[in-house]
């Protein structure tokens, strides 16, 4: 099916053709032996890996969420028309910000395993880390978060559902200023709202340390992950919905093209932040660094940067490499393996007492859980809205036809 043929009715045809039963099934069932695993971890007589696992992983798995939902209000702000098929595998991604608003919960319940200044409390800092406080505007952050996502997924998403509800095509540009405004809204929002989740819930736990940089290296870190799996969906969605011609392989080279320029800026954020450290030598900043460069966790930081930079940098510097989809589903996974590990490394050497990396079963159980639920909350999203908007879908088409 060439681009010029496809028509409006079929847009929305592929719209209502997401594979839901097959997400749901794959979400289910790593959820539910990523639960057993969890569960058993917890009862066992050394809860506290799981619980280090359990935080790492929403680190991980809450950012890239929230980061695509926070793609697709970039796509709608700059006016990226390219992304008009790929907008709504992005926007659902919603569900799971409120999946994480729930799960936070979690971090509440382990608290005196994972955050290290309950036990040794830091009057350097006063007030700001007091239990109450601490889990009240963190998980403010997180809802508020959550519904600013939903009333900018909403309101975009409302004429495709009354398009397909109607048969009636609707205009490409209604309701656009409100939608541009909440997508504003929600980048900005991002932006403060997930540097304050990385200073509270990742650096508080590392005594003294402190860098003004790691709220941002978080989050583009998080939206890095992001433009990756959403690459990875967008191949695999190709071929399980039969959009051949509607994700077109120049879209996925501009989706490569991002993917790639944001591996350099990850790096680019994570030498701005070394180099400081290392000129200032001060051992309150670089013991941070050494600790995770240097002896037990030396693999562990190696292995993040050879996976999120090196890699996919040199395998994603051609043209051909972003639009061949083995090559490209491949350097993504790499990259997202990476930035799991990253946030395990972030995490996790700060409050284990300095022993050294454990990845086994409890780490991969609680990954395997975290990343079920983030695909049955997708599924639920598929299920019930339009997994294609056809309006964005035949703009981008059009453009790329002419």
């Amino acid at each position: 099916m060439s681009v010029a043929t496809i028509g409006r009715s079929a847009l929305a045809e592929k719209a209502r053709a997401a594979p839901v039963a097959r997400v749901t099934l794959l979400g289910a069932i790593a959820a539910i032996v990523g639960g057993i695993i969890l569960v058993s971890g917890l009862m066992s007589r050394r809860p506290e890996r799981t619980w280090w696992a359990y935080h790492a992983n929403f680190m991980f798995w809450s950012g890239l969420a929230q980061g695509m939902v926070v793609f697709a209000a970039i796509l709608k702000l700059a006016k990226g028309h390219w992304g008009g098929v790929l907008i709504r595998f992005a926007e659902a991604a919603v569900a799971f910000t409120t999946v994480s608003v729930v799960l936070f919960v979690g971090l509440i319940i382990g608290r005196v395993y994972i955050f290290t200044w309950i036990h040794e409390p830091r009057p350097d800092v006063g007030w700001w880390l007091v239990s109450k406080w601490f889990f009240l505007r963190n998980g403010v952050v997180l809802a508020l978060l959550s519904w600013l996502s939903w009333r900018f997924v909403r309101r975009d998403v409302a004429p495709d559902v009354r398009e397909l509800a109607t048969n009636e095509a609707v205009d490409r540009k209604e309701d656009a200023p409100a939608i541009s405004r909440d997508a504003a809204i929600l980048i900005l929002a991002y932006a403060f709202g997930y540097s304050l989740l990385a200073f509270d819930l990742i650096m508080s736990l590392a005594q003294k340390w402190v860098s003004n940089l790691f709220g941002a290296f978080y989050f583009m870190g998080s939206f890095l992950a992001a433009l990756m799996l959403l690459a990875v969906l967008g191949i695999w969605l190709r071929r399980a919905m039969g959009l051949d011609g509607i994700y077109t392989s120049r879209q996925q080279h501009d989706l490569g093209k991002l993917c790639f320029g944001f591996t350099v800026f990850w790096a680019y954020l994570m030498w701005s932040q070394f180099l400081v450290i290392w000129y200032g030598n001060l051992p309150e900043e670089t013991y941070f660094i050494f600790y995770r460069l240097y002896g037990a966790w030396r693999p562990v930081g190696t292995a993040v940067f050879l996976l999120v930079f090196l890699i996919p940098f040199v395998g994603l510097l051609g043209v051909k490499p972003k639009k061949f989809a083995p090559t490209m589903i491949g350097f993504a996974l790499a990259s997202l393996v990476g930035i799991w590990l990253e946030r395990y490394l972030e995490v996790v050497p700060s409050i284990n007492q300095g022993a050294g990396p454990a990845i086994g079963l409890p780490e991969i159980g609680v990954a395997l859980f975290f990343g079920g639920l983030f695909f049955l909350s997708w599924a639920w999203f598929a299920g019930r809205y339009p997994i294609i908007s056809p309006r964005l879908a035949a703009n981008a088409l059009e453009r790329e036809h002419h």
